[in-house]
């Protein structure tokens, strides 16, 4: 059987190949989730005011709203909607921005603390996330998902002397402001109302979130590529943890579509 040369035939520039060829779709999919499932939160509020559901039902689709309700933010944040087109930039900031809604959460926060996330997956003292990837259980994780804006304060600590990162962590937290003072106005005229259809879905969305996309593709894992994200199985239908079993292939090429991560993995 004639040798190969495994140095050839498996080299970091075929793997960029390959996944370049998995980066050039756009994300309608994650359009579609993420402006619908923002449409559908808002339209619970008349259907409930007016009597047309009841509370309790309109609770529980706002929370299915909620979990739903990040991914294509995510997607968003890799500029995985204008693929490197400056002109189309502004579909990457409008579909985060709406999307995010149901979960009370800035875009320009979230963007710019991803992106750190990335940069330093796994490190104690640089990943945004590591507070809910080094969590020893689950219920560990609901309790760190709990500090709010404590956690956020201690990022901005780290990362003081980055004026890039600074410009869009202050932009997102005025927005995250903007959230709260809706939030406490509605409180006074909606009061059952926003505690079932915002508060409560966007505490629960967030945990979720935390769960699958960050302790469990993390857990237990080191530092850098190819050891920093793992495989893992999980009771749960993928399409309802949005397959974040495979979120691995989503750290080593972040410019992939998320519907196209299978077919890449099969082709890598």
């Amino acid at each position: 059987m004639e040798n190969i040369d495994v140095s050839d035939e498996f080299t970091f520039d075929k793997e960029k190949e390959i996944a370049r060829s998995f980066s050039k779709r756009f994300q309608w999919e994650m359009l579609v989730i993420g402006i619908g499932q923002a449409l559908i939160w808002l339209s619970l509020w008349p259907l409930v005011i007016y009597g047309y559901i009841s509370l309790p039902l309109a609770s529980s689709v706002a929370i299915i709203c909620a979990c739903f309700a990040y991914l294509p933010s995510h997607e968003a944040q890799h500029g995985n909607f204008s693929r490197g087109n400056p002109k189309r930039r502004w579909i990457d900031s409008f579909v985060s921005h709406f999307t995010l809604i149901t979960i009370m959460f800035p875009h320009d926060l979230m963007r710019c603390t991803h992106m750190k996330h990335h940069a330093y997956t796994n490190n104690h003292e640089k990943d945004p996330d590591y507070d809910t990837a080094s969590a020893k259980s689950l219920w560990e994780v609901i309790v760190r998902t709990q500090e709010g804006t404590t956690k956020y304060q201690r990022v901005a600590e780290v990362y003081k002397d980055d004026p890039a990162f600074m410009k869009s962590f202050n932009k997102g937290m005025l927005v995250g402001m903007l959230y709260r003072s809706v939030l406490l106005l509605l409180v006074v005229i909606f009061p059952l109302e926003t505690l079932f259809l915002w508060w409560l879905p966007s505490k629960i969305g967030v945990i979720y979130l935390s769960t699958f996309f960050s302790w469990y593709p993390h857990y237990q894992t080191d530092i850098g590529r190819y050891k920093d994200t793992r495989f893992w199985s999980h009771w749960m239908p993928r399409f309802f943890n949005h397959s974040m079993q495979l979120h691995f292939i989503h750290h080593l090429h972040p410019g992939i579509g998320h519907y196209d991560e299978p077919k890449a993995i099969e082709a890598l």
